[in-house]
């Protein structure tokens, strides 16, 4: 009878377990997925908001070497995301 119980409290723990893990599982993907997404978009939006910037940066008057910096750095950030994912 004793076996039985200790038999019963494993196959209880064991699927307790189980169902942890496919709900850790889909919060996870659901997570996830949104951010894989936005970190895979990312480098082609900072590459349009570099050209918006730079051409924003050639029309100010007067001309200044510093308005062009905004559109460095989104062409910069742009090369770091793409390169790390």
């Amino acid at each position: 009878m004793l076996t039985l119980t200790f038999f019963a409290f494993a196959l209880l723990v064991g699927a307790v377990c189980l169902v942890l893990a496919l709900v850790a599982g889909v919060i996870l993907t659901v997570i996830g997925l949104p951010l894989a997404l936005l970190f895979g978009f990312l480098p082609w939006l900072l590459k349009i908001a570099g050209v918006v910037l730079l051409i924003k940066g050639l029309l100010d008057q007067p001309f200044r070497w510093e308005n062009l910096l905004p559109a460095v750095g989104a062409f910069l950030l742009a090369a770091l995301i793409g390169w790390i994912f």
